[in-house]
């Protein structure tokens, strides 16, 4: 494995560096994001990590150059979950993870943040990265209308799996959506622990509705987002309550999409909307299938639209989705079905 170093740091360079060598890893340097675009002209890692606080390019706009330009996958590296704000920026741009940088030798916990990265780099490396046009070049208002399916059932819930290049997606769909939305919006995200209070505050700042963190048996309310909180998988009941699980020793996906989409399948039925964006694995898949099969509406992210396409992909390949859109038409489906909601809800007035 190849990977490159984009960091301003000498020191954190030389530790890094060292890390991978003795992992057997072939690593370079470069010590800030124009280094780091010119390097890529002339040498082609499996991996990138980046710093985000740079003098000249920041790693934000690295991220996204890279993305743009090299279909490559990209790791945030942080010095500590304190600066997580900057990390939810950077997946924003397309990041594939954040996580801390090992401290030195001396730190205690300097063998679990070695065991941490390798394994991520080793994991994300393997990721198949669908390059990314720049904003500009999407033009979202050309994008066509789709009527909204008509529907047997009043939708009670919308529940939306997202991993990595997730928050891109989450990005286009929440900043193109109506405040007026006649259900709660339940949110599996898959993320590193530690960075739940930011990721919510990021959301809240794009997204036109509240954005909480679930609390388990809570009443879940109209027109606000809720996260699945650090170590737990979020569920509903019939009743529109939330149902938490812990996280078990043996999990490999927690918060798992899959839960939500089963549970919602099993509390609500038809009464649901599932949607499936941007990430890697399988994990939604078969749940989606489930609340298909019950007859809910199933929304999946158009491959072409992810940063990372495998979970729609596998969404779409076991005929999970009653829909294939961009994020950008998934939200005017989600604006269309809310605006039919309220006006067959509107109080008639008499003369």
């Amino acid at each position: 494995m190849r990977v490159l170093v984009v960091d301003d740091s000498p020191v954190a360079c030389m530790l890094l560096c060292a890390i991978l060598e003795s992992a057997g890893i072939d690593s370079r340097i470069a010590e800030s994001g124009e280094q780091a675009l010119d390097i890529l002209d002339s040498y082609t890692p499996d991996i990138v990590t980046m710093d985000v606080n740079m003098p000249g390019m920041d790693g934000y706009a690295t991220t996204a150059r890279i993305l743009q330009k090299h279909a490559l996958p990209v790791v945030v590296l942080t010095a500590s979950a304190q600066v997580a704000d900057a990390a939810i920026r950077a997946l924003e741009a397309g990041a594939l993870a954040v996580i801390q940088k090992p401290a030195g030798p001396e730190a205690p916990d300097f063998d679990q943040r070695v065991d941490e990265l390798l394994r991520t780099l080793r994991v994300m490396s393997q990721v198949k990265i669908v390059r990314r046009s720049s904003t500009a070049d999407r033009m979202p208002s050309t994008v066509s209308k789709r009527p909204a399916p008509e529907s047997t059932d009043i939708p009670k819930i919308v529940g939306i799996a997202a991993s990595a290049g997730g928050p891109a997606a989450l990005k286009t769909l929440l900043q193109r959506l109506n405040p007026a939305q006649p259900w709660p919006i339940l949110l599996v995200q898959h993320i590193a622990a530690g960075f739940i209070d930011s990721f919510r505050e990021w959301l809240e700042r794009i997204a036109p509705i509240p954005v909480k963190v679930a609390e388990a048996n809570q009443s879940l309310e109209q027109g606000v987002l809720y996260l699945a909180p650090d170590d737990c998988s979020i569920g509903v009941t019939c009743r529109n309550h939330v149902q938490l699980e812990s996280c078990r020793p043996e999990q490999l996906i927690c918060p798992s999409a899959d839960h939500l989409f089963h549970s919602m399948a099993k509390a609500l039925g038809q009464s649901a909307i599932g949607i499936q964006l941007s990430g890697m694995g399988r994990d939604g898949a078969s749940g989606l299938l489930d609340l298909k099969n019950h007859g809910a509406l199933t929304l999946v992210q158009q491959p072409s639209d992810a940063v990372i396409d495998s979970m729609p992909r596998t969404a779409i390949d076991m005929h999970a989705a009653c829909e294939v859109l961009p994020a950008e038409q998934i939200a005017d489906m989600l604006n269309t079905l809310a605006r039919q909601y309220l006006n067959d809800n509107r109080p008639r007035q008499g003369r």
